[in-house]
C-alpha cells in the first residue's frame, strides 16, 4: 500500500469514548485551556494518519469558546532539540527563517493577545515551565488539554496536573497521534486513571451553561 492510499483515521465520538475516568465538569471559573505543540513542523508529520483538518476545526472551536467566556489560552510549544511529540523528525535547520515559521503555532490557532505561550523541554507541559505558577496567579485549578501527541504529551500533562492536585479533562476529539491505536490507548488509559475524557461540543455546552447559571444568580 502506498503512502498516497492511507486515509487519516476518524476521530473519536459518543459511541466510542471509554467508561470510567471522574465525572465533572468543565467550569469557566476554574478552568484553563493548555493547547500542546500546535507546531507546523509537528503536524506535518501527522498530517498523513491523523485527522489534524477536524483537530484543528475543533481546537479552533474551543479555543474561541474559552475566550468568549473567560476561559484562559495557554499554548505550549516544544523547543528546537526537545523530546518530540509524535516522533517526528529534528524539524528545518536552527536559526533559519523556515525554522522560525516551523516552530511557531499554526496561524490558525495563532495565539492572541491575553493567551499565554509557553515553551516545554518534556512531554510534560508542565516540566520545565512556569505553568504550574500561571495557573496560581490565574487562580484556576482544572486544566482541559487538547493538541499533539494524545499517547506523549497530552497524556503526561494530564497524569502530571492530576499528580499536582488540579483537575484534569481531555478533548478525545481535539487530540491526535501518530495512529488511532496510540490514540484510543491513550484515551483509555486518561479515563481509568486520572483525567475526565470529554468530547468538544461537551465542552462548549459546559462553558455556556455553566456561564448562563452564574448569570441567573
Amino acid at each position: 500500500m502506498t503512502s498516497s492510499s492511507v486515509l487519516p483515521y476518524p476521530m473519536p465520538d459518543a459511541a466510542s469514548l471509554p467508561d470510567g475516568g471522574p465525572s465533572r465538569s468543565i467550569d469557566p471559573s476554574r478552568a484553563v485551556l493548555v493547547v500542546q505543540h500546535m507546531q507546523e513542523y509537528v503536524l506535518r508529520a501527522l498530517r498523513e494518519t491523523a485527522p489534524v483538518a477536524q483537530l484543528l476545526d475543533n481546537i479552533g472551536r474551543l479555543t474561541e469558546s474559552a475566550r468568549c467566556f473567560g476561559v484562559p489560552v495557554v499554548h505550549v510549544t516544544r523547543t528546537p532539540g526537545a523530546r518530540s511529540a509524535g516522533g517526528e523528525g529534528p524539524g528545518p535547520a536552527r536559526g533559519t527563517p523556515a525554522e522560525a515559521d516551523a516552530h511557531a503555532v499554526v496561524d490558525v490557532l495563532r495565539p492572541e493577545a491575553g493567551d499565554t505561550v509557553l515553551a516545554a523541554k518534556r512531554y510534560s507541559a508542565f516540566a520545565g515551565t512556569r505553568l504550574r505558577s500561571r495557573l496560581k496567579e490565574l487562580g484556576r485549578d482544572q486544566v482541559v488539554v487538547v493538541g499533539a501527541a494524545a499517547h506523549t504529551d497530552v497524556m503526561l500533562t494530564a497524569a502530571d496536573a492530576w499528580m499536582q492536585d488540579l483537575e484534569a479533562f481531555v478533548v478525545a476529539d481535539a487530540v491526535v497521534d501518530r495512529t488511532a491505536d496510540d490514540h484510543t490507548m491513550a484515551v483509555r488509559w486518561l479515563a481509568a486513571t486520572c483525567a475526565t475524557v470529554i468530547l468538544t461540543e461537551s465542552v462548549r455546552a459546559d462553558l455556556r451553561g455553566r456561564t448562563a447559571d452564574t448569570m441567573a444568580i
